[in-house]
């Protein structure tokens, strides 16, 4: 349960990955009769619909644009699940099948009368419904949902109030949207302490996404409000790892515009006894490395992109500050005898063996776990990709 996001004054929109919601500050949550809630919440109902017959030599990044544009006369597409997909490799194919969700008052049956028509590069499709409650097409998704349960979707949320203090909203959201499982969140606030109107949230794993999904349309208390996004696009061909940091976003924890939160860990006390988190320049991502001497003079380390050779300079503290150590709320999928710390003076969570005593940022996996994902994998190679 990793937060690392870093926001700037506002809170724009990457390449299409996501549709914006509303980017003022300092919105109040609007009252609503009853006519109009029940008028909103049929038209943030989401269908779940499954999908074959596609072109699967397209990348992932295609795909979604391609089911996207071919649905767009239904509803929202504010996902679409690939099985087993993790990113672009060339050579590849996806898999044969795939669910869509819309998000609109008939959303299902305008896609039911898509079955048969044609996609943008002249595949027959065959459109099914197949609705939350239902089970009977679990076992074609059953071989790759392990590795699926770990992967990362990003989405904006709105619609809380933005009078509030941040505390407030961070525990109000972490209420929220941990009903769905594990989730990190990132809330910015301007200069003058007002909280923006959207919040990136991610989280963890394909169950995660559908119970959002699920709630999102339903009368469940302290969801009438929220206002979800899409989820993110796939990278693009030749994207994946690449440049993800942008050079113009500064890794200042203490920055006023940077507020990560891991689980409301802000919430539990500091312990000074508690072991200081790995060095955060394991949390760069790649092509992008460190370097302690910018060569500068100025005595300031250098972070550099080596695919690009933009670089950025940093002063040394930046990437190794005075740690706060805290628990992390408690995680029943932690394999024991791992611990979930936060950083509050950054606001970044890693995980703890305390045994070992070993620090790492990367989630650990039981070794039960570790022999799924393998099975996994080999599965997907072997019967998805040929």
């Amino acid at each position: 349960m990793l937060a690392h996001m870093s926001c700037g004054s506002g809170l724009g929109i990457d390449d299409g990955h996501f549709t914006g919601i509303d980017d003022g500050c300092n919105s109040q949550v609007p009252k609503l009769n009853d006519c109009d809630a029940a008028q909103i919440r049929k038209s943030r109902i989401v269908s779940r619909i499954y999908v074959e017959g596609y072109d699967t030599s397209l990348s992932g990044y295609d795909f979604v644009a391609s089911m996207r544009g071919h649905f767009s006369s239904c509803g929202e597409v504010v996902h679409v699940y690939i099985p087993g997909y993790t990113g672009y490799i060339e050579g590849t194919t996806l898999n044969r099948f795939s669910l869509i969700y819309l998000r609109g008052e008939g959303a299902e049956e305008k896609a039911l009368k898509l079955s048969g028509s044609y996609s943008s590069r002249g595949h027959k499709l065959v459109v099914e419904p197949y609705p939350f409650h239902a089970k009977h097409l679990d076992h074609k998704f059953a071989p790759t949902r392990y590795e699926d349960n770990i992967q990362h979707h990003t989405i904006l949320v709105g619609g809380y109030d933005t009078g509030l203090p941040l505390e407030h909203v961070e525990r109000y959201l972490y209420e929220q949207l941990s009903k769905c499982g594990r989730v990190m969140i990132a809330i910015c606030e301007d200069g003058e302490g007002f909280v923006y109107s959207n919040a990136y949230v991610t989280l963890v794993g394909i169950d995660a996404v559908e119970k959002l999904l699920k709630l999102s349309g339903s009368d469940e208390e302290g969801w009438e409000s929220l206002k979800f996004s899409r989820f993110d696009c796939p990278d693009k061909d030749g994207e994946a790892g690449a440049c993800n940091m942008r050079p113009d976003c500064p890794l200042d924890p203490y920055s006023s515009y940077s507020t990560p939160v891991m689980a409301l860990a802000s919430l539990a006390p500091e312990d000074p006894n508690l072991p200081k988190p790995p060095c955060m320049t394991s949390l760069l991502p790649r092509p992008w490395i460190y370097r302690k001497d910018s060569g500068s003079g100025t005595g300031y380390g250098c972070i550099l992109n080596t695919a690009t050779g933009d670089e950025v300079e940093v002063p040394p503290y930046l990437l190794e500050p005075a740690s706060r150590i805290c628990y992390a709320p408690e995680d029943p999928n932690l394999p024991k005898p791992w611990k979930g710390l936060v950083d509050t003076s950054t606001g970044y969570g890693y995980f703890w063996n305390t045994e070992t005593n070993v620090t790492q940022y990367e989630i650990p996996y039981s070794s039960a776990s570790l022999l799924g994902l393998i099975h996994s994998s080999v599965y997907q190679r072997k019967f998805l990709h040929g």
